[in-house]
């Protein structure tokens, strides 16, 4: 083949150097763009559960605390929440409770809290409420309360006892005693319950102190009022060593009556009260049945000692000391029915080492038993 001719077929078509045409781009779905997070408010925590307890104590027991804040309403003021409804007393007692509660679960960590702060604020509006209606029940109730009544009741119920323990299928008995129960022992009955159902409380909360105060003060005035009706008197050592015989024997045959029954309805009926009323702490109701009644026992047992240690004696007179003496001697057995609470006072009951002298004059030496 002629070299021409090959050169022909060899380089007659051109590469083309023009480029390819790109496929077309296949069209990508499109992409919603949302907003960073950041750009948005997070929603609202949960409460936890002790702040939802807390929101809904404070919800229930504000409404009743406030009712009866005597501060600020007139309802409150001249109007006692155990007399007036003791069904809403009772719910009182509880909805403040399940508020401290409420305060215990939530303090931990928000100590100061808002809602802390206006629990607190509602808890003392509360005691101060229950003080209140503490110190009403005691003064309205004297007649109630006085230690005979409460001694009277005390004693129906051991009867009442005793026959459902040894004669339960008699049943007639046993209505017979609750038939004798008279309107002063169920209002007893009723003032008892409430006064121990608020002191249980305000000591569960810390306010023992102001409680005791009140009932110190109010039944400390019923003992000694007792003493003084009983017709036992505060002598010194002077008034005794002057005053003549027929006097001081006229004391001393009032003192042979007065104090058998002092021990046993009047210091007897106390304690039967304080241990009711006191029952959820021994050490309160120990130190306070000794300061109601203190002052009245020491006059009432050291009158004796006075008289054997300044009385002018004579043979006929010293067994009159010796009648004091053995009173003395029987009311000790009572008192230790009473267990420590009246220990102070059974020092007081005296052993006498009676002696003559030359002139036959007669002396009394005192010693403690």
């Amino acid at each position: 083949m002629p070299r021409k001719e090959m050169r022909c077929l060899l380089f007659s078509s051109k590469v083309s150097t023009s480029p390819s045409p790109s496929p077309s781009p296949t069209p990508s779905p499109s992409v919603s763009h949302f907003p960073l997070p950041s750009r948005f408010g997070l929603p609202p925590s949960r409460p936890s559960f002790s702040e939802s307890v807390m929101n809904r104590s404070l919800e229930m027991a504000e409404p009743i605390i406030m009712k009866w804040n005597p501060e600020t309403t007139t309802f409150a003021k001249v109007t006692s929440l155990f007399y007036g409804n003791r069904n809403e007393a009772i719910d009182f007692i509880q909805w403040v409770k399940n508020l401290q509660n409420a305060m215990q679960l939530f303090i931990t960590g928000n100590s100061s809290s808002e809602k802390i702060v206006r629990a607190q604020n509602l808890m003392q509006i509360a005691m101060k409420r229950l003080q209140k209606e503490f110190y009403q029940i005691l003064s309205m109730n004297r007649a109630h309360l006085d230690p005979e009544s409460v001694s009277t009741r005390s004693s129906r119920t051991s009867i009442q006892s005793s026959i459902s323990v040894y004669d339960e299928e008699d049943d007639d008995d046993i209505k017979i005693v609750n038939e004798s129960m008279t309107e002063v022992e169920d209002g007893s009955s009723i003032a008892m319950a409430d006064l121990k159902l608020i002191a249980d409380f305000m000591i569960s909360c810390g306010y023992a102190k102001e409680c005791l105060k009140i009932y110190t003060v109010i039944r400390k005035s019923i003992v000694d009022e007792g003493i003084f009706k009983l017709g036992v008197e505060k002598f010194s050592a002077s008034q005794i060593h002057k005053m003549d015989w027929n006097a001081l024997e006229s004391r001393i045959n009032n003192w042979l009556n007065a104090v058998i029954t002092a021990v046993k309805t009047l210091f007897n009926g106390e304690k039967i009260l304080c241990d009711h009323v006191f029952a959820s702490s021994d050490s309160i109701r120990e130190s306070c049945f000794n300061e109601i009644t203190k002052e009245g026992a020491m006059i009432l047992f050291g009158f004796p000692e006075n008289v054997a240690k300044n009385s002018k004696k004579s043979s006929d007179k010293v067994y009159r000391i010796l009648e004091m003496m053995l009173k003395l001697l029987l009311s000790r057995f009572r008192l230790r029915k009473m267990g420590r609470l009246l220990g102070e006072f059974r020092s007081k009951l005296l052993l006498l080492n009676v002696m003559e002298d030359k002139d036959g004059d007669f002396s009394v030496e005192m010693g403690m038993i």
